[in-house]
């Protein structure tokens, strides 16, 4: 079987990160082809490195012990459900061997091209010969690629085959500085059904209540929308319950340190879901779930990462749920989201990711 490597944040201790890495792993599956993530460790290349990573695990586990707890739950889960290639440290034996390897490659989806510190050629298919490159759905992030970097990131971006990417925001990007037309296309964990989903996580034991209850999952930093959060659970009488905040100690705020499937099964679960999250926003929307969505940045911030959340509430003509912590609880409670309309948008853009996925595998690799 023609094997495809996979590059992407797939050791990243986030859920949507570690959630979209499964579904593009599972997606490349089903369309006939053999996935694996390129473990290319650059960060634990010298021996000094990988000590100094093992003392700052024993510093964690001996005085933060729920977050290593919740860490090690989602090492587990690479584990137990990603395909992950042994260690390589060193990028020349990688641009040596990978050819012989793989296929194909695929970058995306996470912000794999938000540049903070410069560009780096792995998460742009650099090591693989040019005609095996396809980008899908990697996110820039930001608004903005510095000017001292845009002369590598159009180098890099012009060399990939199969070009998309997760934002119309990171379209016009590419266009204004590469010149290329960019395909909008959805983040992976979209392209698995609520079906396809549930069906992941079905025999699991359960971690969610089983009275009703409003999921709060914030990954900024903002206790208005906690106190938003609690009255909302004050008003429709639903337990709140929170994923990862750093508002643990808030009272009656509970919280759960799952791995990513216990994500999943939160989410379906939860009556109302609050977040700032942009995998928040795309699982509630998959499950067709009540939510509403904070601004984790201000808009004018230079590193403001919002316009990945108006992407998909724009395709899916759900920019009204895109709420301030000063907005009544009412807003919530009175206006119900109806899907009817939404789930055709959903399957259109979906179906347009997987033909895009697909045409460009088989273009570089032949049929099945």
């Amino acid at each position: 079987m023609k094997k495809i490597g996979i590059v992407t944040w797939h050791y990243n201790p986030n859920y949507g990160g570690l959630l979209q890495a499964y579904a593009l792993q599972e997606t490349i599956k089903k369309i006939g082809y053999k996935p694996e993530f390129i473990n290319y460790r650059h960060d634990l290349n010298t021996f000094k490195k990988r000590l100094i990573r093992r003392i700052k695990d024993i510093y964690m586990m001996l005085f933060r012990h729920e977050i290593y707890s919740g860490r090690r739950k989602k090492l587990k889960f690479v584990k137990n459900n990603l395909s992950v290639s042994p260690p390589c440290y060193s990028y020349d034996n990688l641009k040596e061997n990978a050819n012989k390897i793989y296929n194909a490659g695929v970058c995306g989806s996470d912000q794999i091209w938000s540049n903070n510190n410069g560009v780096n050629t792995f998460y742009y298919l650099e090591f693989l010969n040019q005609e095996k490159r396809i980008s899908y759905a990697p996110s820039i992030g930001y608004n903005f690629i510095p000017d001292s970097i845009q002369g590598q990131f159009k180098e890099y971006v012009q060399s990939i085959k199969h070009l998309s990417i997760r934002e119309e925001k990171g379209a016009e990007i590419i266009k204004s500085i590469t010149g290329r037309d960019a395909k909008v296309v959805l983040d992976p964990s979209l392209l698995l059904t609520k079906t396809e989903w549930l069906k992941v996580i079905k025999g699991k034991e359960r971690v969610s209540p089983t009275e009703k209850y409003i999921l709060l999952y914030i990954l900024g930093d903002n206790e208005e929308q906690v106190k938003y959060a609690k009255q909302l659970s004050r008003s429709t009488g639903y337990k709140l319950i929170a994923l990862e905040t750093k508002y643990g100690k808030i009272k009656d705020l509970e919280v759960i340190n799952g791995d990513p499937f216990d994500f999943v099964e939160l989410v379906n679960n939860a009556s109302y879901v609050l977040t700032d999250s942009f995998h928040g926003v795309a699982f509630s929307i998959n499950f067709e779930k009540q939510f509403a969505v904070f601004k984790r940045f201000k808009d004018d911030e230079k590193k403001s990462q919002n316009s990945r959340i108006y992407n998909i509430l724009n395709k899916t003509k759900l920019i009204d749920r895109l709420i301030t912590a000063d907005r009544l609880v009412s807003f919530i409670e009175q206006n119900s989201i109806d899907y009817k309309d939404i789930r055709p948008l959903l399957e259109a853009e979906r179906q347009y990711s997987l033909d895009f996925l697909t045409e460009s595998i088989k273009d570089i690799v032949g049929q099945i």
